[in-house]
């Protein structure tokens, strides 16, 4: 059931986002930790208006960028659980070339967030 909400910059440019999805669903599905693959549900969106730190002061364009990656699952994990986790998506952010950022500075991010499994509902229905 996990969902990923992955946010980045909008100074990184060419992103393939689909790519980037991809292969955080493949990272995360390795775990062993995810029951089938079409469990995990992940989407993105560029971020136009955000500030990191105070900014440039100069008035110069930022030279700070932010790929962030917010996995929330059920309740009910280890810590070592939640760790790998979110180890494997980092160290796949980590290796994921597929944008340009030419002279940023990037922070790759990467939080699990728990959802208490007692009061999540999920129903799946047909279309008709």
């Amino acid at each position: 059931m996990p969902q990923m909400f992955i946010d980045y910059s909008d100074n990184i440019q060419n992103l393939d986002k689909k790519k980037l999805m991809l292969g955080l669903n493949h990272a995360l599905f390795d775990t062993g930790l995810v029951g089938h693959e079409h469990d995990i549900k992940s989407r993105i969106q560029e971020v136009t208006d955000y500030l990191i730190g105070f900014g440039d002061e100069n008035g110069e364009e930022s030279k700070q960028a932010f790929i962030f990656v917010r996995l929330q699952g059920l309740s009910g994990r280890t810590e070592q659980q939640k760790d790998l986790m979110t180890e494997s998506l980092s160290q796949f952010l980590q290796s994921f070339q597929n944008y340009s950022a030419d002279g940023l500075e990037i922070q790759l991010c990467v939080e699990f967030a728990e959802m208490p499994r007692e009061i999540y509902k999920k129903v799946i229905v047909k279309a008709k």
